[in-house]
């Protein structure tokens, strides 16, 4: 996380803050799939982005506008 500034603003990190380190994120995500909980969070995620008009697509992150949502 600490070489890509689009992930750190993403988390909510400044650019003077220390990050986890890359194997917490892959030790959470094996506790998820262990307790099957990461189908319900990735459910919660993708309804709140939804509901912000948030598009993720191939690894990306953008805002929609109405007009580019036909509505």
């Amino acid at each position: 996380m600490d070489d890509r500034g689009s992930f750190r603003r993403f988390c909510g990190f400044s650019g003077s803050e220390p990050t986890p380190e890359r194997t917490a994120f892959v030790r959470f995500r094996k506790a998820l799939v262990a307790h099957g909980l990461d189908k319900t969070l990735f459910d919660e995620i993708t309804g709140q982005l939804k509901a912000k008009a948030i598009q993720v697509k191939a690894g990306t992150l953008g805002r929609c506008d109405d007009h580019r949502l036909g509505q």
